[in-house]
């Protein structure tokens, strides 16, 4: 199913755990809104395709992966999260043009950084998203939550 222009649901539920990960119906629209307010304007600015590394969680899979309960991965009408790459633009400098010019209606942003540190191979930018009231915050941080977040300064 086409959400955007360039983004399909499979992109959002597809996990290496073999698990079914459909969201429900009333959570499409959010996703489809998500994908059109931050994605493709994202996607037209670097120019490039975006990659979801993690988008829609089910429940048994957000365990499988250690997230948070109540994570935005696990989608609701009115809210939702993925964590993303673009191949060939360091994750920096999305996260700056994030927080410093796009001006787009994100809740949060986290730059995330896995535990290698020579390589972004396990880093990603965690985006979250909802319809009403975004609040456009912004923190560097380890993956998975495994320690403290810095919070980063949002232009308006």
């Amino acid at each position: 199913m086409k959400l955007s222009e360039h983004f399909e649901l499979r992109e959002f539920t597809r996990n290496s755990y073999g698990l079914k990960n459909e969201p429900p119906a009333d959570v499409i629209p959010i996703l489809r809104e998500f994908c059109e307010q931050i994605l493709e304007p994202l996607r037209a600015h670097v120019g490039r395709p975006v990659m979801i590394t993690s988008g829609y969680r089910c429940p048994t899979l957000n365990r499988a992966v250690g997230g948070v309960p109540g994570s935005y991965h696990c989608a609701i009408a009115t809210r939702c999260a993925a964590d993303i790459r673009v191949r060939g633009i360091p994750l920096a400098e999305i996260f700056q043009w994030l927080c410093e010019e796009s001006g787009l209606p994100f809740d949060k942003v986290i730059l995330e950084r896995g535990k290698r540190r020579d390589t972004e191979t396990d880093d990603c930018i965690h985006l979250q998203y909802r319809s009403e009231q975004p609040r456009r915050l912004a923190f560097l941080g380890p993956t998975h939550g495994d320690g403290s977040y810095t919070p980063v300064e949002v232009n308006a």
